[in-house]
C-alpha cells in the first residue's frame, strides 16, 4: 500500500497548489518504482531458485536413470531364466530344482522419477517468467520422463501377472500343465513390456543423451529374438536423428 500525506499547511495561490500537486505524483512515481524493482528483483530469485531446483532434480533423475539401466540388464536375464525353466517344466513334469536351467526369481526395480521441482515451479507460476523456449524443453524432458516412469508401471502389472501362482505355491514344478502353459504366455508377456519399457528408456536417452547410460537397441532386440541392426538400418537410425 502506497500512504499519501495531505501537505504540512495550505496552499496559497495556484503555483503552490501545483508544488505540491507535483511533489505527491514525483512521490508515488518513486514509490511504484521502488515497489516494481523490489517485485522484479523478487520474481528474479524465484527463477534462479527454480532453475537451481530443476537442475538438481534432473542430476538425480539422471542417477535414478542410470541405476535402472544397471538394473535393467539383470532383469533381463531373470526374467529370460524364469521363462527357459517354466518351459523346461512344461517338458520335464515335476523336475526337482536341481535340474532347472536356473531359478525363479520376480524380483525387479520400480523406477521413480522427481518432478517436485518442476511442479513447485508450476503451481507458484514461476515457468510463466522463464523463456518460453527452456519452458517447452522442460515439458518435454518430464513428458519423457513420465514415459518411461509408465512403462515401468505397466511392467510391474505384467510381473505381478505373471507371479500370482506363488501367492498359493511358490513350487512352479507343481504347477499342472495348463497352469504352467498360462505361466509361460504370462512371462512372455513381461518380457514384451519389459522390452517397451528399456524401448522408452533409450528413446529418453537419444533425445536427451546426458541421461545414460540406456540400454542398446541390440540388446532390446535380442529379448524379442531380433538380429542385431544392419549397418544400413544403422545409418538411417542416425539419420533420423
Amino acid at each position: 500500500m502506497l500512504d499519501v500525506h495531505p501537505p504540512p499547511h495550505a496552499a496559497h495561490g495556484w503555483r503552490d497548489f501545483f508544488v505540491h500537486i507535483a511533489t505527491i505524483v514525483i512521490g508515488l512515481l518513486i514509490a511504484l518504482g521502488l515497489e516494481q524493482t523490489a517485485e522484479s528483483i523478487h520474481h528474479r530469485h524465484q527463477v534462479r531458485e527454480a532453475r537451481d531446483a530443476i537442475v538438481e532434480e534432473r542430476a538425480a533423475n539422471q542417477h535414478e536413470f542410470a541405476t535402472t539401466t544397471e538394473l535393467f540388464r539383470r532383469e533381463t536375464k531373470r526374467f529370460q531364466t524364469n521363462l527357459a525353466v517354466l518351459q523346461y517344466l512344461q517338458q520335464h513334469p515335476g523336475a526337482a530344482p536341481d535340474t532347472w536351467p536356473g531359478t525363479i526369481s520376480w524380483h525387479s526395480n520400480i523406477t521413480t522419477f522427481s518432478t517436485a521441482a518442476w511442479q513447485t515451479a508450476q503451481n507458484l507460476g514461476v515457468t510463466a517468467r522463464m523463456s518460453p523456449s527452456d519452458v517447452r524443453q522442460l515439458e518435454h524432458l518430464y513428458y519423457q520422463l513420465s514415459e518411461v516412469q509408465a512403462s515401468s508401471a505397466e511392467r510391474l502389472r505384467a510381473i505381478s501377472a505373471a507371479r500370482r501362482y506363488t501367492a498359493s505355491d511358490a513350487d512352479a514344478s507343481r504347477l499342472t500343465g495348463a497352469q504352467l502353459a498360462n505361466e509361460i504366455e504370462l512371462s512372455e508377456a513381461l518380457l514384451i513390456a519389459h522390452y517397451r519399457f528399456g524401448g522408452d528408456m533409450r528413446n529418453l536417452h537419444s533425445i536427451y543423451p546426458d541421461f545414460a547410460p540406456s540400454p542398446a537397441t541390440d540388446e532390446l532386440r535380442a529379448i524379442v529374438h531380433e538380429p542385431p541392426m544392419t549397418e544400413e538400418e544403422r545409418r538411417e537410425l542416425r539419420g533420423s536423428n
